[in-house]
């Protein structure tokens, strides 16, 4: 059932097993298995069936660091963030459990072997098969240097639409959603959560349940937690120093460019494949170097790629998404339609260039961080999400050093005629948010080091968990999707388990 929160009296008290705030990858991910099992299950989200850019959005934030794109890298909609997914599928590496001395606070508590398992149930559910691995065409890899390998990047074309899943459940009585509805904070007792209260249109009611997952996203999930404080003595007396600190993301942006002796061929990777190029392993680690990934793309013509402009179109999903800040970009940046012409329709590229794009590891760092504002309040009266996103000059220096080995990578390489090596400070200026929020309540083995334990259980509660972005340690450089499916199933397993043991 479908249930519009502002069409629900004041007062009221919906109640449930499982009550999951959020309705994005996580959320439907956990649910999964529970819905499966028949097990009650109510999603709480913040947004309508449907965002329009012309419909104020339900949940706001007070920004005070670097730029973060928030607006184009969330999505307040049933189905949450999938309802932008691009579909990309890539795993994190190996490298990206381990503790690292040149990578502060990381280390994982589970290892990637433990998670190959639901890995495979996470492909399954977002039906995206893994490819055999094709060698890269000669235009789009690096040289011959030994230091760079090849990492495919799946993506599932038409992408996974955790709405259209939702409202099938919703449909068949097998789950319940109640939509334009905020969720403001948790009420504690004894170390369990006892009541969600949240608000819509102006009305409070409440929602109770056994077991609560907090699926909100890397923002609102210690948003959440931080507002719940005055209705929890747990949190009082307990609360994780790590909660809302660690935000990360995936710096991205294009930087230098290679020229060709000929005109490019389009990559050879099948339908469904991006060629990714990332350093070895054991390089990385005599290095100092995190897990950065490197990509050559077609370019349109020798002129830089206009970073922030082109990553204002992440959550375009046509038309009716665009402001009139896109429709200026299209006549000021001809790059940005030739890109989105050249990706949808497949345009064969017959220009000699190759634009060098960067997903980058950012390193954590705690004041890096959401908090409360002081300044800032919602339509209930509760403090916003403060977000201050922060690259630290290590982040800078060590990006400096790859960015060189890539663009000596592919002088050695014999089809390249000439190379054009950016300047660091583009980079500095230009590198924009991935669009993937991570790292604020972050998953650790014991108590001092994170906010959940290795099962996502909130640390100092016996019924809270959560199932998204919020927990990863440490990022990598592959989109998230995929991780947080196989994290948010391996969840819906354990507590499942839980509810039905034996």
């Amino acid at each position: 059932m479908l249930i519009d929160g502002r069409e629900l009296p004041p007062g009221t008290r919906l109640r449930a097993a499982v009550c999951i705030v959020g309705s994005g990858m996580g959320a439907v991910s956990a649910a999964h298995l529970l819905v499966q099992a028949g097990v009650d299950v109510l999603f709480v989200e913040a947004g309508p069936v449907q965002a329009s850019p012309r419909i104020a959005s339900p949940i706001q934030v007070d920004n005070v660091g670097r730029a973060f794109g928030i607006a184009t890298s969330r999505g307040l909609e049933l189905g949450g963030g999938t309802a932008f997914w691009h579909g990309v599928c890539a795993p994190l590496d190996a490298i990206d459990f381990l503790p690292r001395s040149f990578v502060p606070h990381s280390g994982w508590p589970i290892r990637r072997e433990q998670l190959d398992r639901y890995y495979a149930l996470a492909r399954t559910f977002l039906g995206a098969d893994a490819p055999a691995d094709p060698p890269a065409s000669p235009a789009m890899r690096f040289g011959s240097s030994s230091a760079f390998l090849q990492k495919d990047y799946q993506y599932r074309t038409p992408p996974f639409r955790g709405k259209t899943l939702l409202r099938q459940w919703c449909a068949q009585g097998r789950a319940r959603c109640v939509y334009n509805c905020v969720a403001l904070c948790m009420h504690e007792q004894n170390g369990r959560a006892r009541l969600l209260s949240v608000a819509s249109a102006g009305k409070r009611f409440s929602i109770s349940a056994e077991f609560f997952i907090i699926a909100a996203g890397a923002l609102e999930t210690p948003r959440l937690l931080l507002n719940s404080l005055p209705s929890s003595s747990r949190l009082q007396t307990a609360m994780p120093w790590w909660l809302g600190r660690n935000l990360i993301d995936h710096p991205v942006g294009y930087l230098s460019q290679a020229r060709y002796k000929r005109k490019l061929a389009r990559s050879s990777a099948p339908a469904g494949v991006l060629h990714g190029m990332q350093l070895d392993m054991e390089v990385q680690m005599e290095l100092g170097l995190p897990n950065h990934t490197a990509f050559l793309r077609p370019g349109f013509s020798r002129r830089p790629v206009p970073n922030r402009a082109i990553m204002a179109f992440l959550g375009i999903r046509g038309p009716r998404d665009l402001a009139l800040s896109h429709l200026a970009s299209l006549v000021r940046h001809p790059y940005i339609l030739w890109r989105i012409a050249s990706q949808k329709l497949r345009l064969p590229a017959r220009r000699p260039y190759g634009d060098l794009f960067f997903m980058t590891e950012q390193l954590p760092n705690p004041d890096s961080r959401v908090s409360l504002s002081d300044t800032r309040s919602d339509q209930s009266g509760f403090p916003l999400a403060q977000v201050d996103w922060r690259l630290g000059e290590q982040d800078l220096a060590l990006f400096e050093r790859f960015h060189q080995l890539a663009v000596n990578a592919m002088r050695a390489y014999p089809d390249v005629e000439t190379i054009r090596v950016d300047a660091q400070s583009i980079w500095t200026a230009s590198v924009c948010s991935g669009a993937h929020h991570l790292g604020t309540a972050r998953m650790a083995a014991v108590e001092a080091d994170g906010v959940v334990d290795p099962d996502l259980r909130l640390f100092g509660f016996d019924n809270v968990w959560i199932g998204d972005g919020s927990v990863f340690p440490t990022a990598g450089s592959a989109n998230p999707s995929l991780t947080i499916c196989a994290l948010s199933h391996r969840l819906g397993t354990h507590l499942l388990g839980r509810m039905q043991p034996g």
